[in-house]
């Protein structure tokens, strides 16, 4: 606001939804990354909620163990962990295996839908280390088709991150030794490495603007942080929020009100006001819930919206000449 006045940031009055699909390979070489999961997903979800998000969480997967060379583990990565059982979480046992991990999320769609909410943003975590066969071509083919189809069953758009194997060639774990809690049953089954790279994982995640992690790393905790960060940042923002306090030494004046929404990794936007909702139109604006002196609540039209649905701050300015529609 060119420095002649001062913002305060905006609560909303609900919380922002956030749905996170987590499709996860259970082939038999998957067992030591289910474990991993299992190890940071209830701290994954803890932190969202932290964040003040209302988020739900799905896991698509499957035992990844082979009872000849393994004991059998329980097909739930979250079984032993405070998750389990939470409302936040639910898992669905499905057989998704080394090529078949997009495939799964498409086809089991009706089983899951109803988990989903219409107004949240949408996140899929694919976990392979091998590629994927979804019909349309070659990796950009198929993750062009893949896009299409689920932003088709959702309805909106969605992110895509993934911890697969870079390419050009499959990662290894150079510093890859047996898990003490299974000995040489998880050496055996890991190979200390992908069996394939993960290319079409790779360009969904460059699609979407979802963020790619090598299934070779060994510090798990370094993959979930930036998911996490990744979660709350996109955590669509609801559209009506209580006046915050004016800063000290300033008072509320209704005509020196401004609203600026700055959206993630973009500089600040001044979005204009109108005088109600009917004035609303398809404009990007707000307007306030009581016409009178003493409004409470800043409400965004119908654009606006829309607009910030893609998460951000929106701040509450003081102190500048409030900008109208022109």
């Amino acid at each position: 606001m060119d420095g002649c006045g001062t913002s305060v940031t905006a609560e909303p009055v609900d919380q922002p939804r956030v749905d996170i699909i987590w499709v996860v390979d259970a082939s038999g070489s998957m067992l030591d990354e289910q474990q991993r999961i299992g190890r940071n997903i209830a701290q994954f979800a803890d932190d969202i909620t932290s964040a003040d998000i209302d988020v739900r969480i799905v896991m698509l997967t499957t035992s990844a163990a082979i009872p000849v060379i393994c004991p059998v583990t329980d097909p739930d990565p979250a079984a032993a962990t405070p998750l389990a059982g939470d409302p936040r979480y639910t898992f669905f046992n499905s057989d998704v295996d080394s090529d078949n991990s997009l495939s799964i999320a498409v086809a089991r769609f009706p089983m899951y839908s109803d988990v989903l909410r219409p107004d949240a943003a949408t996140h899929f975590i694919v976990v392979s280390d091998a590629e994927s066969m979804y019909p349309g071509g070659g990796p950009a083919g198929r993750a062009m088709q893949f896009e299409s189809d689920m932003r088709g069953l959702l309805g909106h758009d969605f992110l895509l991150h993934t911890i697969s194997s870079e390419g050009p060639i499959a990662c290894r774990d150079p510093n890859c030794m047996p898990d003490l809690n299974t000995g040489i049953c998880a050496f055996v089954m890991l190979g200390c490495g992908a069996a394939m790279p993960g290319l079409t994982y790779w360009e969904l995640a460059n699609l979407t603007g979802g963020l790619t992690a090598s299934i070779c790393q060994q510090d798990w905790s370094s993959i979930f942080e930036p998911l996490t960060e990744a979660v709350v940042a996109s955590a669509p923002l609801p559209c009506n929020y209580p006046i915050p306090d004016p800063p000290r030494g300033q008072i509320f004046v209704r005509d020196k009100v401004n609203v600026e929404y700055v959206a993630p990794g973009s500089a600040s936007e001044v979005f204009p006001a109108v005088r109600d909702s009917g004035a609303c139109s398809d404009s990007v604006a707000w307007y306030f819930d009581d016409p009178s002196e003493h409004p409470s609540e800043v409400l965004l039209c119908p654009a606006a919206c829309s607009a910030v649905a893609a998460g951000g701050t929106l701040n509450v300015s003081f102190g500048c000449d409030t900008v109208l529609v022109q």
